[in-house]
């Protein structure tokens, strides 16, 4: 296998062709990078010098007036336009100023929890940091833990879930690469965590098995396998599957970076239909785009523009097999058309299978006009049967 060059593509991220492998803990995540941090006393500027000393990579501002003293970058204007400015693009701040200043500075600039940057406010002598701003998603309780431990000072955590000892489950999923659905299902799992409701999960066959939620073990109530035990669950039901829809009784969806497409289409195929046919078909089979961790393909493919555009749209990689390998692959539907055409009867699901680690196909192959799909699951898939009123 190999993952062939794309030089339109460089950003592409690499995550989710590992399956079932080890993640992160739910401890605490990366800082966000592009952080500043701003105050507007004597007092207050030593103490966002020592924060910047403290986070390599932070930029440290207070009035022009007494900027030079601390060593800091000075600014002129009001502090919510100096935060406006710098709104665009940060990954956080550090406000080391009253909460009410903060609060009316950042205020007009609020767009939304999945984007707004993190922001912790401190006293002047740095012995508190309140996180005011995306605590979870943002990153947020983090970076107040954090600067407090450099300031020897102390993190003020207010968000439900930290304050009853519970994980959030945003930030579960995210730090595994994941996406869930819908975002009242957060609200609903969390705050179940949070009033000491009891919480379940379930994990689909097709995501692996209950070693998926084991980070979550000690606060949930059961995992759950059996679709009676499912729906006569008095609680919230966080659900880990690739289906888009698994049942009316699912809380929380959580797509897991699971599904191996195995992709073949001809030569210089336009790859907006290609992707959109892929899109559609995945959808068509219950199965969310979201929870593809790989596309893969053959070898002679390697340079395929409309596969390499499929990848980034996806935000998965995209790997080839030589057609030796592919050709040992027993499939359902192998082709001597393909064979004489490419030295092995399948590319699709042949890829699929291999890129899956020898799982298992889990969709019905789909042909579109110049492009053939397969969709394969991890080698720990189990055959359907057991997941509750599962909707295709």
């Amino acid at each position: 296998m190999k993952t062939p060059p794309d030089p339109a593509a460089d950003e592409s991220r690499q995550r989710g062709a590992r399956f079932l492998a080890a993640t992160p803990s739910t401890a605490r995540g990366p800082l966000p990078s592009g952080l500043h941090a701003i105050a507007l006393t004597r007092p207050g500027a030593r103490t966002a010098a020592r924060i910047a000393a403290g986070l390599p990579g932070t930029r440290a501002w207070a009035p022009a007036r007494f900027a030079a003293e601390a060593g800091v970058d000075g600014f002129d204007e009001p502090v919510a336009d100096r935060i406006a400015r710098l709104w665009p693009g940060a990954g956080g701040f550090l406000l080391v100023m009253a909460a009410g200043i903060a609060v009316r500075a950042i205020a007009p600039l609020l767009r939304d929890k999945t984007v707004d940057p993190a922001v912790v406010v401190l006293d002047p002598g740095g012995r508190f940091a309140v996180p005011l701003l995306s605590g979870h998603l943002g990153g947020g309780n983090d970076l107040a833990r954090a600067v407090a431990e450099r300031l020897g000072g102390r993190a003020v955590i207010t968000t439900a879930t930290d304050a009853a000892g519970r994980p959030a489950v945003e930030v579960w999923a995210r730090q595994r690469g994941w996406k869930l659905c819908p975002r009242s299902g957060v609200v609903r799992v969390n705050a179940a965590w949070a009033s000491g409701e009891p919480v379940a999960a379930w994990v689909d066959p097709l995501a692996g098995g209950p070693e998926q939620v084991a980070e979550l073990a000690a606060h949930l109530e059961r995992v759950l396998a059996d679709p009676d035990e499912v729906r006569a669950f008095p609680g919230a039901v966080l659900a880990v599957t690739p289906r888009l829809a698994p049942g009316p009784w699912a809380d929380l969806v959580v797509h897991p970076r699971c599904l191996a497409l195995g992709v073949g289409c001809r030569r210089n195929a336009t790859p907006g239909v290609v992707t959109a046919g892929v899109r559609r078909s995945l959808e068509d089979a219950g199965l969310s785009p979201a929870a593809v961790a790989v596309v893969a393909s053959a070898d002679l493919k390697a340079d395929e523009p409309a596969l390499h555009r499929l990848a980034r749209d996806l935000d998965v990689r995209l790997v080839t097999f030589p057609s030796e390998r592919l050709a040992a692959v027993p499939v359902p539907t192998p082709s001597a058309r393909v064979a004489q055409a490419t030295g092995t009867p399948s590319v699709a699901e042949a890829a699929a299978v291999l890129a899956s680690g020898g799982g298992q196909l889990v969709a019905p192959k789909v042909k579109g006009t110049t492009w053939t799909l397969a969709v394969a699951a991890p080698a720990a898939f189990r055959p359907p049967g057991a997941e509750p009123g599962a909707t295709r």
